[in-house]
């Protein structure tokens, strides 16, 4: 049933965005859980957990909170149907750094900011991705 009114509909999109990052957080739980039973990798998993689950929340409000594009919940769900295929403790902690960024990348926004209150400053005024990010081609559009 679609509401009558546009700020219902809203919402509802709003809503979407804030439930697909629930969704992708508590995937990369899993994810993490699964590479923690590597002892000798604990403390590793424990620190990119630390440092991106906070991250991958704070995506609901990327792009000022604007309603997700179809293709973005399918991208978001794809890479969400793709972690969960992964059995192997040594491939999920090779996905803990790789997953927040597929996810950024598909909700436009960026996993490597500070998910607090954003009083930390940008460490330049350049909205151009570093030169050494493996996903640098993806955001400039340069392919």
């Amino acid at each position: 049933m679609v509401p009558r009114s546009r700020s219902g509909r809203y919402a509802r999109r709003v809503n979407e965005r804030q439930r697909i990052t629930e969704r992708a957080a508590a995937s990369y739980r899993a994810l993490a859980d699964l590479a923690e039973s590597i002892e000798d990798e604990w403390q590793y998993v424990t620190d990119l957990g630390d440092a991106y689950e906070p991250s991958i929340l704070a995506l609901a409000d990327a792009n000022g909170g604007r309603p997700l594009e179809p293709e973005q919940v399918a991208a978001v769900e794809e890479a969400i149907a793709e972690i969960g295929l992964i059995t192997d403790p040594h491939k999920a902690i090779d996905w803990l750094s790789t997953f927040p960024h597929v996810v950024a990348l598909a909700l436009g926004g960026d996993v490597d900011e500070p998910a607090g209150d954003g009083s930390r400053a940008p460490d330049n005024d350049s909205t151009e991705p570093d030169e050494d990010s493996p996903f640098r081609s993806l955001l400039r559009g340069d392919r």
